[in-house]
């Protein structure tokens, strides 16, 4: 009894995990959504690593605390980035939270490709996998993911 006990304990204690392609990604605001295979999950996941966790570790936002990666504050900027197509756009040619503002000095972006050498080399597939990357981790580890510093 107290064996299979422990044994459920430790299973629910454990994260849930959906299946890569059970997980609907938004591409857009008009409701069409994709999903990834294991290979484009891996991909994004490569280019996030390598061109946005210094700044974006974990989907927190070191520069900026107040704005991190969470699916509640990329739907709550103008225009919401919250869709594959949001996020992209962002990364092309950012602005700020209320869309008021061009950022692209700060921020790297295609856009400021010539300040941010990371850039120069990315494609929009690349920048599309990265967005799906951005948004499978909110739909999988939300309660994480964006968290900042208090999980990483």
């Amino acid at each position: 009894g107290a064996a299979l006990g422990a044994l459920l304990l430790g299973i629910a204690a454990g994260p849930v995990r959906a299946d890569i392609d059970d997980v609907a990604i938004p591409v857009n605001d008009k409701g069409k959504t994709t999903n990834l295979t294991k290979e484009q999950l891996v991909r994004g996941k490569r280019l996030f690593l390598a061109a946005c966790s210094t700044c974006h570790v974990g989907g927190g936002t070191r520069t900026n605390q107040n704005v991190a990666l969470s699916l509640e504050e990329l739907s709550g900027a103008l225009p919401a980035r919250n869709t594959v197509e949001g996020l992209v756009d962002y990364l092309n040619a950012p602005t700020s939270y209320d869309g008021l503002k061009d950022i692209s000095e700060v921020h790297p972006s295609i856009k400021s490709a010539d300040l941010f050498p990371k850039m120069r080399s990315m494609k929009q597939q690349d920048l599309f996998d990265i967005s799906s990357y951005i948004l499978y981790m909110n739909f999988t580890i939300p309660e994480k993911w964006g968290g900042g510093k208090q999980y990483y």
